[in-house]
């Protein structure tokens, strides 16, 4: 009599199952609204870059510095940098979809690059509230 319900380990050697060689990235296309949707945001993202480096320019160049353009100039440096980032993670998705065969090799380094670009977007994000923060409580002071 065979017995079919044998649900021993005796294959696994180590105690534990590596399921990470078994995995495969399956390249699928998104859809097409999302990436008119992302070209979009990309051409938003510009038009940031744009304004804030001109007002980088402005305020380190032109003008006479006192404390309230230095945070001016300090939060056109982290707004610049952050629209940079997304603009540099909106183009990896962009051309991970379009030529998803192809970059079959660079999945770990975009995955790396996908975790450190939104841990300094995180960094980029809270440095410029904290900005407004403190340019908000130093004109609170100032009228009192």
């Amino acid at each position: 009599e065979t017995n079919t319900t044998d649900i021993s380990l005796n294959y696994i050697i180590s105690g534990y199952v590596d399921y990470e060689e078994n995995i495969k990235y399956e390249c699928s296309r998104p859809p097409y609204g999302l990436m008119f949707f992302a070209g979009v945001c990309m051409g938003i993202s510009l038009c940031g870059l744009v304004g804030n480096g001109i007002v980088m320019w402005f305020l380190s160049f032109c003008m006479k510095q006192n404390p309230f353009t230095i945070y001016i100039l300090h939060l056109a440096v982290a707004d610049f940098s952050l629209l940079l980032l997304f603009f540099l993670l909106l183009l990896a998705d962009l051309s991970l979809a379009v030529s998803c065969s192809y970059l079959h090799n660079f999945i770990s380094f975009y995955m790396d690059f996908v975790f450190l670009a939104e841990s300094l977007c995180y960094f980029f994000d809270l440095s410029s509230l904290g900005l407004l923060t403190a340019m908000s409580m130093e004109q609170c002071v100032s009228v009192f």
